[in-house]
């Protein structure tokens, strides 16, 4: 009984209901839903590696587009610069990551894998498969239509945000009231 009452809240929990005078609109609920259970399935994955998913996934993007800058890696990713540099350190840190003078911009760095960080990539490839088969075979239609919604989504949210991924001095106060 305990494992149906779960399930059920688990598929309720994105179906708050809103007040009558106000559009029914949770796809950012949901969008925020599947990104915690992504990142979920992903850290279950890797807990071998020891990596974290929000590091594996900054990992994947500079080894796909290295030698590679930070802000190219921000508009690729989604993240703003801010919160790449500490996450960018933190792979420093753990000899994942190489910066290295940028010579076409000498107030910029490029970033690239290291040998480890090239093994660890190679050694989350066949976990993250394991994931991607089991959730294909939930999936009541081809992972392929999933993903160009999800391509579309990304690139409608990607044109709503602000050049830089500044926020204003507004939803700077908002956001850090919320946090508090």
């Amino acid at each position: 009984m305990r494992r149906r009452t779960i399930v059920l809240r688990q598929r309720n929990i994105c179906k708050i209901p809103y007040a009558s005078h106000v559009a029914d609109r949770q796809l950012f609920l949901k969008v925020a839903a599947v990104g915690a259970y992504v990142e979920r399935i992903v850290d279950q994955q890797l807990e071998r590696a020891g990596l974290p998913a929000y590091l594996l996934g900054l990992l994947t993007h500079i080894g796909a587009h290295a030698p590679v800058t930070p802000s190219t890696i921000s508009v690729a990713s989604g993240v703003p610069a801010t919160t790449l540099r500490d996450n960018i350190q933190r792979l420093v840190d753990r000899d994942l990551v190489r910066r290295s003078p940028n010579p076409a911009d000498r107030r910029s760095y490029l970033l690239e894998p290291t040998a480890t960080g090239r093994r660890v990539l190679a050694a989350a490839d066949p976990a993250l498969l394991e994931a991607y088969l089991a959730l294909e075979g939930r999936l009541s239609r081809p992972l392929a239509e999933y993903e160009a919604m999800l391509d579309e989504l990304a690139a409608a949210l990607a044109a709503g945000v602000r050049p830089g991924g500044t926020e204003s001095p507004e939803q700077e106060v908002g956001r850090r009231s919320r946090i508090r």
